[in-house]
Formats: C-alpha cells, sequence, structure tokens
C-alpha cells in the first residue's frame, strides 16, 4: 500500500503532446490520490487559438464518449469548456447532467495565442451511454481540432461546431495518472503515461461547400443570366438550355443540403429557416419550370399568350430574389456569416454587370430601331436612288446661289 502511495504522489499525471511542436495540442489529466472523489478528474487542456474549437474525448471513437470542447467565449478574451457526448460521427451534443458539473480554474483563458484550460470535472466518471475506467493503464482517447475560421465566441455550451480540420488517437495510463491534485498540471508537459495511436489525420467537410456553391452559383449567376437570354436578348433556345442546367445544378444542391444536415445539430431536424425556405423555392421551381414548358407548347401551336407564362416570368424573378436572401440564411446556419460580405459582394457585382449590359444592349436596339421606321426607310431609299436629268440633287450645294439675270427685253 505504501509503495503505491508512493509512486502516485511521484506520478500524477499522464500527459499526452501532439508531433507538432508549434502547434501541438496538449492535454494531461489527474485522478485524485484521496479516495473521497471516486469520479472526479482534474485537466490541462492547451491547444493554438487559430482554430476555432479544440477537443479530447474519452473512447475509441465519436460515438458515445465523453469530450471536453473548448472554444472562444462571447467577450473574445476568455473561453468557453463544453461537455460534450457523441453519438456517432456527427456534431457531439452538450450533456447536461444534475450531478456532473466543471470547474475552471483563474488561469484558464487566451493566454498568449493558445486556448489554456485547467480544471476539475466533478462526478464525470460516468454518463448516460458510457463510462471511464480510472483503473485502466490503456484508456482510448482521442483529439480534434476545429477549422482554421473565425471564433464561435460564444457563452452557450451548446453552440455550433464546423466539422473538425484535423484528429487523432491516443492511450493513457490512468493509473499512474492518480496523485495529490496540488502537484498538478507538473511545470514541464512532455509526453508522459501516454502513447499516440496511429497517425494523425486530416480532414475537411467538402459538402456543405459544394451545397453552397451550387445554390448561390444557380441563384445569383444561372438563372438571371438565362433571364438575361429570353428577355434582353430575346433567345428562347439559350433561355431554355440555361434554366434547364441551372435546375439540374438546384436538385444537386438540395440534395447535398439534406444529405449534410443530419450531421449538426442546428439542422439535423429540418426546422430551420434557411432549410424550410430552402425547401419551398426547389418546389416552386420545379412548378416554375412546368409551367414555362407547358406555355411555351401552347404558345407555339396557337401563337397565344397563356396565364401560365404570366405567372412563370414574374414567379421567376421572385424566386430568384427569394433565392439569393436564403443564401444569407444559409451561411448563418452554418455558423459561416463572415462570408456574407463576399456573398453579397458578388450578388452586387452580377446585378451590376447584367443592368449594364442590359442598358447597353436595349439603347442600342432603340437606335437601330429608329433606322427601321417607315419614315427613315423612304428617306434612305430617297437619298441612294440614282438621279434622273431633271432632279433635283439631294446633296448640298457650298457656291454661293447663282444671281439673278433680267430677261431679255425686259
Amino acid at each position: 500500500c505504501l509503495l503505491t502511495l508512493t509512486r502516485a504522489a511521484t506520478l500524477g499525471a499522464s500527459t499526452y503532446v501532439t508531433n507538432d511542436s508549434e502547434n501541438n495540442l496538449t492535454f494531461s489529466i489527474n485522478l485524485p490520490a484521496d479516495p473521497s472523489y471516486p469520479n472526479d478528474f482534474h485537466f490541462y487542456l492547451s491547444a493554438p487559438h487559430g482554430n476555432s474549437w479544440v477537443g479530447v474525448g474519452f473512447g475509441k471513437g465519436m460515438r458515445d464518449s465523453f469530450m471536453l470542447i473548448a472554444y472562444t467565449d462571447k467577450s473574445g478574451k476568455g473561453l468557453t469548456l463544453s461537455p460534450r457526448v457523441g453519438s456517432g460521427h456527427v456534431e457531439p451534443s452538450h450533456y447536461s447532467n444534475t450531478t456532473m458539473s466543471i470547474k475552471l480554474g483563474d488561469s484558464s483563458g487566451i493566454k498568449d495565442g493558445r486556448y489554456l484550460a485547467v480544471g476539475v470535472c466533478h462526478n464525470c466518471k460516468d454518463w448516460h451511454s458510457g463510462s471511464i475506467d480510472f483503473e485502466s493503464t490503456t484508456q482510448p482517447m482521442f483529439y480534434a481540432v476545429g477549422p482554421d475560421e473565425l471564433h464561435l465566441n460564444s457563452d452557450a455550451p451548446n453552440a455550433g461546431l464546423r466539422r473538425h480540420d484535423y484528429w487523432g488517437h491516443f492511450t493513457m495510463d490512468l493509473q499512474a495518472a492518480r496523485g495529490d491534485p496540488a502537484r498538478f498540471p507538473p511545470q514541464n508537459l512532455t509526453t508522459v503515461n501516454t502513447t499516440a495511436a496511429g497517425n494523425e489525420q486530416n480532414d475537411h467537410e467538402y459538402t456543405s461547400s459544394l451545397h453552397a456553391v451550387a445554390m448561390a452559383g444557380t441563384f445569383v449567376l444561372i438563372f438571371p443570366v438565362g433571364t438575361f437570354y429570353k428577355h434582353i436578348m430575346g433567345s428562347v433556345r439559350w433561355h431554355w438550355i440555361t434554366q434547364a442546367f441551372g435546375l439540374v445544378v438546384v436538385l444537386i444542391g438540395a440534395g447535398l443540403g439534406l444529405g449534410i444536415s443530419p450531421y449538426y445539430n442546428r439542422s439535423k431536424h429540418y426546422n430551420s429557416a434557411h432549410q424550410l425556405v430552402g425547401l419551398v423555392v426547389v418546389l416552386l421551381v420545379l412548378l416554375q419550370a412546368s409551367l414555362g414548358s407547358v406555355h411555351h407548347r401552347i404558345f407555339k401551336a396557337k401563337g397565344q399568350p397563356t396565364i401560365m407564362g404570366v405567372i412563370h416570368r414574374f414567379l421567376g424573378l421572385v424566386l430568384i430574389c427569394v433565392g439569393v436572401i436564403n443564401g444569407v440564411l444559409g451561411f448563418n446556419l452554418a455558423s459561416a456569416s463572415h462570408h456574407n460580405i463576399g456573398y453579397a459582394t458578388v450578388v452586387v457585382i452580377v446585378v451590376l454587370v447584367l443592368f449594364g449590359l442590359a442598358f447597353f444592349m436595349m439603347r442600342r436596339r432603340r437606335r437601330q430601331e429608329a433606322f427601321n421606321t417607315p419614315a427613315a426607310q423612304n428617306f434612305q431609299s430617297a437619298y441612294n436612288a440614282p438621279s434622273r436629268g431633271n432632279d433635283i440633287p439631294l446633296q448640298p450645294s457650298y457656291g454661293p446661289p447663282p444671281a439673278y439675270q433680267r430677261p431679255m427685253g425686259a
């Protein structure tokens, strides 16, 4: 027994430091030797502040694992530490338990360009879907780091997270982590009583980016260009080709959006404004295409306009405007509202270019139409007709008029 206590007092911590010396993530844990706290552990977590969030987890993978995730608080100067539980390879959910509590020490915050979370997790040994084996010498662990983007700046423990940029696995000897919390964390934090399990994995979530490109590209560029072909250039053929292509891209983009939604807490219930508006818009785009097709067939057969053509024309303009606005809601939903500035800039540029081209082409068309009026045609015909002997020349005379000659005998 004395040997065990001496070993605990000597070690008292298990620490893992990632291989990257400049941007390393460090996690250290201490289990109190005092049997009065059988379900508590002390922790030290440090990682680069350049990423939107950092976290460590207890378990072989995300499913049913317990995680500690840190991100910048609302003030931008401190941090929020969120206890979460995973349900698969999806965004983990905040774990709210009346018996579990986390207390951060005064040294926690944003220090020298790094997240620093030092504290104690009370009654954190067990949760509803798992537990930590405090007697394990090879406790499976993992870490993950969020994307290099703007910080969350949130005090909410359930703030939305973007998918990790990289992650890795390691194991910890928790028996060796028992010791006096007063001596924790160690002065020199180096890898001790831990082992890396495999190589660090880079990761990125491309689906949401492709969804944004597809939908924004269609409503900001493809559909407006198709409208330009019809109403400015008068080309029904290119209008149909462009809008049909846009319809295909919209359906692909909608499929990507529906497919990625279950991976995030903010979108898995399909009840956000962006999702509801988007689904309605996609359905109306299908209706819009049907109205245009039926109207075109009737017009070709009878040569008469239809009410479907009127609806098709004005509904199209409304859908373009609503689709563009829904893009802003989409960036907000994806915790990427900082992209709205660039998005708005692109929208303004496209509008100015299309309106500029429309103004130039309509002005040019009016000038051409002026030369095609009956009066203009008669004038040009007379001007270009071959002259006859007794015709008065149309070209101007630049000499003085001839002097009046008095008739003979007057």
